[in-house]
């Protein structure tokens, strides 16, 4: 057995590392290219990207569409990278803004970090875990007007679909995560879970501290998934002054925090068993 252990062990130090300029560039692009709300051509286009992304670097694609009330269509992006195991990890990140921000950290960060992410998983050895990788759609309800991030709940529809929601081991929502050296990580369990917020808190070391939103509550993707019974997370900067205003802005993005993030991440994505 020590044969295999060794290539096994070798392949993981081997995996190629995701980029951090690559999610800043992204990021900065997504920006640039103004508000992204609900609904809109801005967001579709914006979905597009992702997706084209996705499928260039190799992951398979799959789209889980649906309607916001009032606004028009909208859609999730996945991209999919299977394993050979049943269990399934989610990193997640919504593409939408509340106009007239550009949305630069919240959240072409945790988009662009997505980006990233596909590259190397999918030129990197196959994951302990079925990969989703999803920008959501209509994350934003003071835009939607809606109660739920009907994004994250659409993905949340789909895993019931497909009988796929017992075999969630984390969804973790990156929401705002492009500035700053600290991020918090929100969760509703009424404490840190061996297997969940703990592994997390282990990579983030002192970069990351755990707060526990109110039961059923959460600001981001993560509330809808925790609300299904999945383990959900989200991991994001301590404060965001800008948010859902027009100062953020893609100037204010800091590439040493994507190469944060993705120190946390990207170990946690590939070997969550």
């Amino acid at each position: 057995m020590l044969v295999p252990m060794l290539a096994a062990c070798c392949a993981f130090a081997a995996a190629p590392a995701p980029s951090p300029t690559e999610a800043h560039r992204f990021a900065v692009s997504l920006a640039r290219q103004g508000p992204r709300p609900a609904g809109s051509k801005a967001e579709r286009v914006a979905h597009q990207r992702v997706a084209a992304r996705f499928r260039a670097v190799g992951l398979r694609v799959g789209y889980e569409r649906f309607t916001v009330p009032g606004k028009g269509p909208s859609r999730d992006v996945i991209g999919i990278r299977d394993a050979a195991s049943d269990c399934l990890v989610i990193a997640m990140a919504h593409t939408d803004t509340v106009p007239p921000a550009p949305g630069a950290d919240d959240n072409a960060s945790g988009v662009g970090t997505l980006v990233a992410l596909a590259r190397a998983l999918a030129t990197g050895p196959e994951p302990a875990c079925d990969v989703w990788l999803v920008a959501t759609g209509a994350e934003e309800r003071p835009y939607t007007g809606q109660p739920d991030h009907l994004g994250a709940s659409a993905l949340t529809a789909r895993l019931k679909r497909t009988s796929r929601i017992q075999d969630v081991r984390v969804a973790l929502s990156l929401d705002e995560v492009g500035r700053g050296t600290k991020f918090d990580l929100h969760s509703t369990a009424s404490a840190p879970r061996e297997n969940v917020e703990r592994r997390i808190l282990a990579a983030g070391g002192d970069a990351v501290r755990w707060v526990e939103d109110p039961v059923g509550e959460g600001n981001s993707d993560h509330r809808e998934l925790a609300r299904a019974g999945a383990p959900a997370a989200k991991l994001g900067v301590v404060d965001e002054p800008c948010r859902h205003t027009a100062c953020d802005t893609p100037d204010r993005l800091e590439r040493g925090a994507f190469t944060r993030v993705l120190k946390i991440v990207w170990p946690l994505l590939r070997t969550w068993d």
